[in-house]
């Protein structure tokens, strides 16, 4: 499969024509494009939950690569060699922009994205969004092929909801949840918290001390949610809670529950889902519900990790330079580049 990919990319170039080596007046050792395309603008977040937009950047020399932080080889390979290229530019640093562009956002979250860059050591822009339709679009307008079935498995269900809930004094609870598919890429948690109470009119009594809670995901419990966390961005797997003080916390309901299709019986390491009929739960699977005779996991197998294993990399492996007028200048493609003459490529642009 991963050779069809690669196969299709050189395919895409071929057609287009636009692509050849050398040029009238420069001279690189990459690809050179014959006629420079613009390259398609975008916005999206580092792994500092900042915006990022390539516009921004015009008067740099760009280095645009496309990545995942769970490919096995060759994505780590092309990482590898943008921090060599980065440390050895030779007084060249401030002329140069390196960002990275994720493949898969459903593992590769601003958080994750943060963690990675750090034990990585990496320290240029790494680029994701919590909306996969965006970054679909990306890939098209740069010509760069991801795989179908890697697509799917890494967008968020289409039905994914986000839970707010409010334990109030007399332990009575509030819940709601709301479609992920209205929060923006830019969304935060308290835009979040902010819109879906004001769309069911409902307040916190200013009378009352809260606390807010923020559901964890791997333990299945509820924890404080730390200082600033309103201001982080939105996932699909964000839900939280409003707490007044003195209520029975054993009332609030859990963060998620079963995919809407059941209930959940115990807590902790002992949750587990009862099914409503009709449904049942996927074997090695405790806490979701899918109809009965319809799991595609008896195994337990994880579909993205088997699209990875069957797909290897999932996508067409190019590193783009873009010029200082925001043009698709030069192409390195696999991972086995002339560095040094990578350098030097971005050198000569950064010279022009």
């Amino acid at each position: 499969m991963r050779k069809s990919v690669i196969s299709l990319f050189l395919v895409s170039i071929m057609i287009s024509g636009c692509l050849g080596q050398g040029g009238e007046d420069l001279e690189f050792n990459g690809i050179e494009y014959r006629e420079p395309p613009t390259a398609p603008d975008f916005t999206l977040l580092d792994q500092n939950g900042e915006s990022f937009t390539l516009s921004d950047h015009n008067g740099t020399v760009i280095v645009v690569a496309f990545i995942y932080t769970a490919c096995p080889d060759i994505c780590l390979a092309i990482s590898a060699n943008m921090a060599w290229a980065k440390e050895n530019l030779d007084g060249y640093e401030e002329a140069v922009l390196f960002i990275s562009i994720t493949i898969d956002p459903a593992r590769d979250t601003v958080e994750h994205m943060a963690e990675w860059t750090e034990l990585m050591n990496y320290d240029w822009a790494h680029l994701t969004s919590e909306q996969s339709s965006e970054l679909v679009q990306i890939y098209r307008d740069w010509n760069v092929i991801v795989d179908n079935e890697h697509i799917a498995a890494s967008s968020p269900p289409e039905d994914a909801t986000n839970r707010v809930l409010l334990l109030n004094e007399n332990n009575s609870t509030f819940k709601i949840d709301y479609p992920f598919e209205n929060l923006s890429l830019s969304s935060t948690v308290s835009d979040l918290d902010t819109m879906a109470r004001e769309e069911n009119n409902l307040t916190l009594d200013s009378e009352v001390n809260w606390t807010l809670y923020k559901w964890d995901i791997d333990t299945w419990s509820w924890t404080m949610a730390e200082d600033g966390f309103l201001d982080s961005n939105a996932d699909h797997n964000t839900h939280i809670a409003w707490v007044a003080q003195n209520t029975n916390f054993s009332m609030l309901p859990v963060g998620v529950d079963c995919n809407g299709k059941g209930w959940v019986m115990g807590s902790d390491n002992n949750a587990h889902c009862m099914c409503d009929d009709g449904f049942e739960r996927p074997d090695g699977e405790w806490l979701s519900c899918v109809l009965e005779g319809t799991s595609e996991e008896e195994n337990g197998t994880n579909p993205h990790s088997e699209s990875l294993s069957d797909y290897e990399v999932g996508h067409s492996t190019v590193t783009f330079i873009i010029d200082k007028e925001m043009r698709k200048r030069v192409a390195f493609t696999g991972t086995s580049w002339d560095l040094e003459g990578f350098v030097e490529d971005l050198q000569t642009l950064a010279d022009e």
